[in-house]
């Protein structure tokens, strides 16, 4: 009898070390949980620089990121610039994040040149286009083989001339490098370069005057809101797959600002929702107004994108 007591009692003792441990590694699992999301919230360094080039699309969610990360409590600058200096910027620690690298195409040689001092945090948008587009009512020009093939006398229609942006972008250098050669365009076509404003003003004033145009162009972008568009096909895929849009920073900024982190890891956005902001900056808003504008309009946005946050 003593015996069975004996071996009872040892095994109560086994039961209770064995629920004990649990009960400990429990607790140590949720103390470092809570170490994690404490770590994930704080503020670290306060002033954060977001860098961002010129075109709407990637300056009206720049400055959504803007107003989240001041709710948060950082202090935010956007220094605005051409794409070649914002990577050098990521790079040299001069500027802290980016939400508009768009790759693997548009911005590719850049995020070549710097990608060991840099890291995608997330994809803020995806599947964004690059190509020439032409108005709908240019109802023989459906490809860029047409534009090469002079269809229905195009090239002289247009003085030869595709009107372009900004000599610095990428979709310029792919149409020099790519898409030109590609097709032969560069034999006779002259792809002028310009400005983003310039090149919506072109397409504008041509609408207007229902006259033809063949302009370099991207998704998002507020004239498909405006205007009745084609995207020209590209057979040879000269232009590539879609871009996916990310947010990239240099490689210590998690560590630096660990919530603004959080919080871009978080922080993505529809073409629709960025094509909703850039009508409205089209129409003249400010832009940080124009996205304080659609957050307000966007609770269940602002909602998911503080997710987790006090």
């Amino acid at each position: 009898m003593w015996k069975t007591y004996r071996f009872l009692g040892m095994v109560v003792i086994f039961l209770v070390c064995m629920v004990l441990a649990a009960c400990g590694n429990a607790n140590q699992e949720n103390e470092s949980n809570n170490a994690a999301d404490s770590n994930a919230n704080e503020i670290g360094e306060k002033s954060i620089t977001l860098g961002t080039d010129s075109y709407v699309s990637n300056t009206s969610n720049t400055y959504v990121a803007k107003l989240m990360l001041g709710e948060i409590g950082y202090d935010v600058e956007i220094n605005q610039t051409d794409v070649g200096v914002e990577y050098t910027g990521l790079s040299d620690g001069s500027t802290d994040a980016i939400v508009g690298a768009w790759l693997p195409t548009t911005h590719g040689s850049y995020w070549e040149e710097y990608k060991g001092s840099l890291e995608k945090i997330n994809t803020v948008t995806e599947k964004v286009e690059l190509g020439l587009a032409v108005p709908a009512y240019m109802e023989d020009i459906n490809s860029i083989e047409d534009l090469a093939n002079n269809t229905n006398n195009i090239g002289e229609k247009l003085g030869w001339t595709i009107t372009g942006i900004s000599p610095g972008a990428g979709e310029m250098k792919l149409m020099e490098s790519e898409v030109m050669p590609g097709y032969g365009l560069n034999e006779n076509w002259e792809l002028l370069e310009s400005s983003g404003a310039a090149m919506s003003a072109a397409l504008s004033d041509a609408i207007d005057q229902n006259e033809p145009i063949v302009v370099t162009l991207w998704t998002p972008h507020w004239t498909f809101n405006e205007f009745d568009l084609k995207i020209l096909d590209d057979p040879k895929g000269t232009f590539g797959e879609p871009d996916d849009v990310f947010s990239v920073a240099g490689k210590d900024f998690k560590e630096q600002s660990p919530a603004a982190y959080k919080f871009l890891e978080q922080f993505s956005i529809t073409k629709e929702s960025t094509q909703e902001m850039m009508v409205d900056i089209k129409n003249g808003m400010d832009e940080e107004a124009a996205a304080q504008k659609f957050i307000d309009n966007h609770p269940d946005l602002k909602e998911e994108w503080l997710k987790g946050f006090e």
